[in-house]
């Protein structure tokens, strides 16, 4: 049977929020902690402007509220809130609490996106940057460390933030340089081999960091793990600083696109080494 991580919801809500997360279980979706932390937003929305009795019976002009735009938020965040209180809905009408749900024709999402893959100098410049990072505000002595760490895996291994972040230091092999990768997007998990350089790198690293019983390998304060938001916002940040430029669309290339880049540099690899494009993108496609 497999183990999810499971959020820690208030208490006001914790029985319902369970009980749905238990629902999306039962029909084999993951609905990782990351989603879980979604419904825990769209929860406090919800009890914090509810005037209904009871609270879930959720009235239109509510939802509409919820799923309507934020300021300057992407198209495809607007359609994940709007597909978050939909779900919500459903599954409340068949807990026989009458809840609106919003109509099935959601906002689409763009086709046209182009990733952005970084050059290897810029790669340097951005991980150049990163390890003069100091303690954070709160002087955590853990963070010189962790986001250089962060960086080095998500380009060096081609990983989802996501899947770093919830590594636990049993999952990091460090003698063999094996990564374990838990029910990873779609439940697979996998095995991932890390560069020699980059086990030794990730050795020196495990040497410096102080766990304090933490679990995961990149251990955040209050036995805690690391937000995705928080690495995005630090790699823009550095981004800035080594003179990234921005996007036609006016923001900076992703953290995501590191594992693009990974990609790209990867296959260019193999075929300098004279393996077969066609036996290339197999191999790199099961990697990944």
């Amino acid at each position: 049977m497999k183990q999810y991580e499971t959020f820690d919801f208030p208490e006001t809500y914790r029985d319902v929020a369970m009980d749905y997360v238990e629902y999306k279980h039962s029909l084999g979706f993951k609905y990782s902690y990351i989603e879980q932390t979604k419904v825990n937003s769209m929860l406090n929305f919800i009890y914090a402007n509810s005037k209904s009795d009871p609270i879930l019976a959720l009235p239109p002009e509510l939802v509409n509220a919820y799923a309507s735009k934020r300021g300057s938020e992407s198209v495809r965040s607007l359609h994940a809130r709007q597909s978050y209180i939909r779900q919500f809905a459903l599954f409340l009408n068949l807990r026989g609490i009458p809840a609106y749900v919003y109509p099935k024709k959601l906002v689409k999402t763009t086709e046209d996106f182009v990733p952005y893959i970084f050059t290897n100098e810029e790669i340097s410049r951005i991980l150049q940057e990163a390890d003069t990072i100091g303690p954070n505000k709160n002087k955590f002595v853990n963070t010189p460390y962790i986001y250089p760490a962060v960086i080095r895996m998500l380009y060096g291994c081609g990983l989802r933030v996501s899947e770093a972040l919830a590594l636990k230091r049993e999952h990091v092999d460090l003698d063999n340089g094996v990564l374990i990768i838990m029910n990873g997007k779609n439940n697979v998990s996998r095995l991932i081999p890390v560069s020699e350089s980059l086990r030794q790198y990730l050795s020196w690293y495990d040497s410096k960091v102080i766990r304090a019983g933490n679990p995961y390998f990149f251990p955040a304060l209050h036995n805690e793990r690391y937000s995705p938001t928080t690495i995005r916002n630090q790699f823009r940040s550095l981004e800035k600083k080594v003179g990234i430029s921005q996007l036609s669309n006016g923001k900076y290339p992703r953290v995501h696109d590191l594992r693009h880049t990974f990609s790209v540099h990867a296959l260019e690899q193999m075929i300098r080494k004279g393996i077969d494009p066609y036996c290339s993108l197999p191999i790199l496609s099961t990697y990944l």
